[in-house]
């Protein structure tokens, strides 16, 4: 009897149920036939070629104790009767062998049949036996035989078909059916079939009738399993491996022919999904190459792009790769140094000590920071390099790595820096003020000697380094400098004058507050303190005596200005006896008048307040108290110099002209000090202008000069000033007037400079001399 043949792809590789090309049936097919057998009725059993039972029906190993794995020599079958082995033996010969036996007292009718794979090439042997009376008839025996591999058949996961030598199809199990969606015996002919089963194609393109598997086979041919497939009118694909073989006899007369199909639409759609896979996975070994070579890209263009110098070498030294710095730097192309050691590319005295570092790294694999001296350009130089080794993915080391900067600048800045740092503790320490630092805290974090007397001074307790003053110093003392340091924490450098008992004794101390940053924020507080009680003392002294001073020059002018005051005093004087006479002689006459006497007690009152303000002016000038610092109208302070002046230019024919402009801001200061200054720049202008000057005019202009400061200029049509006269205008004792005492324009000058302004004499543009005085706004201070 002839095996069906299984499919096998379009390879040649047989799928798990098929039958190797050994001639052994696969495990699958073994497992199949022994699952069929065990559920047949009759008695099956399968022997290999090495006369050992395969597969085995439970009524099998019953009767005649056959089991699978057991030889067939040790079973029920050999020892009733010889035959047994033999018929056995013939049939794996290509004999088909038919005996009794008679087992308890039964007599058996046995059959042993070859059975072929594909090829014809004989697989095993297949053995059925059946409980007959004596002589039944044999056709008996082969009806049950045929019922048994018709139900093998049609318990087949293989589609399985069979036709005869017409092309009718005979025999076709539901697997086959099932793929044909229609049932093959249903049809009368193969060459209707395709009518039926609808076109199937395979290699991409429509098969013709005449090159099925199956008309193959009609015509004698055995064809191996092809891959064919079936477009559904719903779109669907369906695929089968087909394979086909003829049907003969033992005389090789062409009796039909056997198909087989297997289904492989989940084995093309596990394709599909194994190729979408691998393209994914291809896909991504290429992204994955493509990101490792723009990693390799990317490395090297960082290596070549460094500042530093970057090298790789091997176990031996030798090196592996150096960066372009280090071509630029030491001048050599990567041709001269790959491949060489240090001995090869820097003098002995040099390569040595390089070499040990290496060999340090390699026998303690761990990275080493050392200060390396290599000739540059004639040069030396220092290296900072760090190296480490190289390991593989096993952690075996293989070569070295180094980095290597140059910080010769930087240990030369470092050496300054050691020697200014030793320069500046020196300057702190020999200073006579006390220095030091605290941080927000008010924690000590540095002082000088200096300081350390005056903080023990102060607290009485001698500092220590990082010692907390908090706790120390009084609360109203602690509260104020609170503030103070944390205006320097916010980054404003500022001087303040502070007020401090220093061993009982109150002291004047100025001190400078002066934030220290450190990477960008502010760490603590530098004060530089210095002790100005003396200096304010002397100060104070000093404008006691500016005061004198300025006071005798008040009187001075006072008494250069008496006769002219007189004059002008007598006036409303003169007025006031004139009205007060003619209402008298209106009153004597009777019938006067009440709104000319009214006019005249009208004049006498505007003439007395004249004359008061002359005498208001007069005092003003004269008295001597303390300096008043308050806003000062700059427009006023002119006005009142121009009119106390007013008498004296009337003497000397002089025209007084004032421009003063509008939205003038105020100034901080003493207004009549400020008022001295102008009139003593007037009355100098007056005496400036001789009895040959054409013109006869004292100007005195305000103007602003931004939003700081306000500014004064007197201005007169006299001889002018030299150039060595202008460089001395201002010393003390120098004055060009007869009895004159030279101080006028030196206290002009000092008071001035309290007011924190200057004064300026230049020639004017148009002849003459001009005194520019500058003072700051209010809102600018």
């Amino acid at each position: 009897m002839q095996l069906l043949a299984m499919p096998t792809d379009p390879r040649g590789t047989p799928p798990p149920s098929a039958v190797p090309a050994s001639g052994t049936p696969s495990s699958a097919t073994m497992a199949l036939c022994q699952t069929l057998l065990a559920r047949t009725p009759g008695m099956l059993w399968t022997v290999d070629v090495a006369l050992r039972c395969t597969a085995a029906s439970s009524s099998a190993t019953a009767r005649f104790d056959i089991r699978a794995g057991a030889l067939i020599a040790a079973s029920v079958l050999a020892g009733v009767s010889e035959a047994g082995p033999a018929a056995h033996r013939a049939a794996l010969g290509g004999e088909s062998v038919r005996y009794d036996i008679r087992v308890d007292g039964r007599l058996l009718h046995c059959l042993i049949e070859p059975l072929r794979g594909a090829d014809g090439e004989i697989l095993a042997a297949l053995g059925s036996a059946e409980e007959v009376r004596e002589r039944a008839d044999s056709g008996t025996l082969v009806a049950i035989q045929r019922n048994v591999f018709e139900l093998m058949l049609e318990q087949s996961i293989v589609g399985i078909g069979i036709c005869d030598a017409e092309g009718r199809f005979l025999f076709s199990n539901s697997a086959l059916s099932r793929f044909a969606h229609t049932d093959p015996t249903a049809q009368h002919d193969l060459a209707d079939a395709d009518h039926v089963w609808g076109n199937w194609s395979a290699e991409g393109r429509a098969l013709p009738l005449e090159e099925w598997p199956m008309a193959r086979a009609l015509r004698g041919e055995t064809t191996i399993a092809r891959e064919m497939y079936r477009d559904g009118a719903d779109g669907h694909r369906d695929y089968l491996l087909l394979a086909a073989a003829p049907v003969r006899d033992a005389n090789g007369a062409l009796l039909g022919a056997v198909i087989t199909a297997a289904d492989i639409g989940r084995l093309k759609i596990a394709e599909a999904e194994t190729r979408a896979v691998n393209d994914a996975l291809e896909a991504r070994v290429r992204d994955r190459t493509r990101e490792l070579e723009r990693a390799q890209q990317t490395l090297l263009d960082v290596l070549d792009h460094s500042t530093a110098v970057i090298y790789l070498k091997d176990l031996d030294g030798r090196y592996l790769r150096i960066n372009r710095y280090f071509e630029r730097l030491f001048k050599l192309n990567n041709a001269d140094v790959v491949g060489h050691t240090n001995a090869g590319v820097f003098p002995p005295a040099v390569a040595e000590p390089l070499r040990q570092n290496d060999l340090q790294v390699l026998r303690t694999g761990e990275s080493l920071h050392v200060e390396e001296f290599v000739p540059t350009n004639g040069e030396d130089r220092t290296y900072l390099s760090v190296k480490f080794p190289l390991r593989d993915s096993h952690g075996i080391i293989y070569g070295v790595c180094g980095i290597s900067t140059d910080i010769t600048e930087r240990k030369r800045i470092e050496g300054e820096l050691r020697q200014s740092q030793a320069t500046l503790t020196a300057v702190i320490e020999s200073s006579l003020d006390p220095i030091w630092a605290v941080d927000a805290n008010i924690q000590l974090l540095a002082f000088n000697a200096a300081a350390a007397r005056f903080i023990e001074d102060v607290i009485g307790a001698i500092p220590s380094r990082a010692a907390t003053l908090r706790p120390l110093v009084p609360e109203v003392v602690l509260a104020r400098w609170q503030r103070y340091l944390e205006r320097a924490l916010a980054g404003e450098r500022y001087t303040i004058e502070e007020s401090l008992p220093v061993n009982g004794v109150l002291r004047r101390l100025l001190v400078s507050l002066t934030p220290m940053i450190e990477d960008g924020r502010v760490s603590g507080v530098a004060a530089f303190t210095k002790d100005i009680t003396e200096l304010m003392r002397a100060e104070e002294q000093a404008r006691q005596h500016q005061a004198e001073l300025a006071h005798v020059l008040r009187l001075h002018t006072m008494g250069e200005l008496a006769a002219s005051l007189a004059h002008e005093v007598n006036q409303p004087l003169g007025a006031i006896a004139n009205y007060a006479q003619g209402a008298r002689r209106r009153l004597d006459a009777g019938g006067f008048d009440h709104a000319e006497l009214r006019h005249s007690v009208d004049a006498i009152a505007r003439e007395a307040l004249r004359a008061g303000e002359i005498t208001r002016r007069v005092r003003e000038l004269l008295r001597k108290e303390a300096v008043q610092q308050a806003p000062v109208n700059v427009n006023s302070v002119v006005t009142t110099a121009l009119g106390v002046a007013e008498p004296q230019a009337r003497q000397h024919a002089v025209r007084l002209v004032a421009r003063l402009a509008n939205g003038l801001p105020s100034v901080h200061g003493d207004a009549i000090q400020l008022e001295q200054v102008v009139l003593n720049l007037i009355l100098n202008g007056i005496d400036a202008i001789d009895e040959v000057s054409r013109t006869r005019v004292v100007e005195v202009a305000t103007a602003i000069l931004g939003t700081e400061a306000v500014e004064i200029r007197v201005r007169d049509s006299g001889a002018g000033i030299d150039a060595e006269m202008a460089t001395r205008i201002f010393e003390p004792f120098l004055t060009t007037k007869t009895g004159g005492l030279g101080m006028g324009l030196a206290i002009s000058r000092s008071i001035l400079d309290a007011h924190e302004g200057t004064i300026m004499a230049r020639s004017a543009p148009n002849g003459g001399s001009e005194f520019v005085v500058t003072l700051p706004a209010l809102a600018a201070r």
